[in-house]
């Protein structure tokens, strides 16, 4: 049997989404599990209650947001005050006055980040 160890992947953590009352941030393993595209696309599914973060490609129309030019000490932060707010009275989990973290899944197929805002994927 072979194996394929990331000697890093313990100091980089976990791939992690923060959200606060600001917007939406990502830890280094997050960051390094898109590859650390220069854009992202995000987008949300309502009815799983999911976020979706995916490298900008050449093809889409969709709004981009500036990703690895805004590291700052291995974590990049995208302001969305205003669904910050709306993402948390549906979800029913006050991020709002104290952030919360959540485990985030990196999606071969789709090449999509992908996180769930539930009780279960709090980290």
């Amino acid at each position: 049997m072979t194996y394929n160890f990331d000697f890093s992947y313990l100091k980089n953590g976990a791939p992690a989404v923060t959200l606060s009352s600001f917007g939406i941030a990502f830890n280094k393993g997050a960051i390094e599990s898109l590859g650390t595209p220069d854009q992202v696309i995000i987008g949300y599914d309502p009815d799983q209650q999911a976020i979706g973060v995916r490298a900008r490609g050449d093809d889409t129309t969709s709004p981009c947001y500036d990703f690895a030019p805004r590291v700052k000490n291995d974590w990049i932060r995208i302001g969305a005050k205003d669904f910050m707010k709306h993402l948390s009275r549906t979800s029913k989990i006050d991020f709002l006055t104290k952030a919360k973290q959540f485990i985030a899944e990196y999606d071969e197929e789709t090449q999509t980040l992908i996180v769930v805002i539930d009780e279960a994927h709090l980290k």
